[in-house]
């Protein structure tokens, strides 16, 4: 199977490859791994039965542009290259499957897009902050913001006109409504021999992840790197959440 591109806005190439029919699922590797991982240990075997699997190779990684400037691999960058590749291949919303770095990735899509369906992390920390802080942080701003458009006080806050504009052009109401319940089913897991912060912070957050509904399991004996090279003891579990 030869890889496929596309080019950025930035103007930096991306390479991916496309396996199998069916719904989307976008495979993204670790940091300093590539998209053929998923090839070569199987995942794209079990996954093609049932999705169009599309597995990317991040930027820097792979066969895609490289560079030093850090704002290169900024997470809006990495957003907008994966939605585009999806939207390529003819798709607008997708299901999601990252490991380390690309399970990090997996937690920015949730809070950044609004167009993932079901979402598995491999080997990365959630975190009190997420929903202790940035989901209320934003709810609390539209919701001043509400009121303030209500009242047609905007013109005293202080802001730029295109914010103005944008306010009063969106449904804070909706906004409000779709952060109090992010659509993405979400799915973490680790192992008993991860990297012993990821495991502490997932136990740390066990009340929290079931307070908002997401799939956990920490698989005994297993290291960072067999969280996807141990194919045969996750990939039920994966594929459950995947299809259920």
């Amino acid at each position: 199977m030869k890889s496929k591109y596309i080019i950025s806005k930035d103007g930096s190439k991306i390479a991916y490859k496309v396996f199998g029919k069916g719904v989307p699922l976008v495979l993204v590797h670790g940091m300093g791994s590539n998209k053929e991982m998923w090839v070569e240990r199987k995942w794209v075997e079990i996954f093609e039965k049932y999705f169009t699997v599309i597995a990317i190779d991040t930027r820097g990684n792979g066969e895609s542009d490289k560079s030093y400037d850090p704002n290169f691999y900024s997470i809006n960058n990495i957003i907008e290259d994966i939605n585009m590749i999806v939207n390529e291949c003819g798709f607008d919303n997708y299901n999601y499957f990252g490991h380390s770095y690309g399970a990090t990735i997996g937690l920015q899509l949730c809070r950044k897009t609004k167009n993932m369906n079901k979402v598995v992390c491999a080997g990365t920390t959630f975190g009190d902050k997420f929903f202790k802080e940035i989901v209320p942080e934003w709810i609390e701003e539209y919701e001043h913001l509400e009121i303030n458009k209500k009242n047609n006080t905007l013109n005293q806050l202080n802001l730029p006109e295109e914010d103005i504009d944008w306010i009063n052009k969106n449904d804070l109401k909706l906004a409000i409504a779709e952060l109090k319940d992010i659509k993405a089913k979400l799915a973490m897991y680790s192992g008993t021999k991860d990297n012993p912060q990821v495991v502490e912070n997932l136990n740390n957050n066990k009340l929290e992840m079931k307070k908002n509904n997401i799939a956990f399991n920490i698989f005994e004996g297993l290291s960072h790197t067999e969280l996807v090279s141990s194919v045969d003891i996750v990939s039920p579990w994966v594929l459950e959440f995947l299809l259920k």
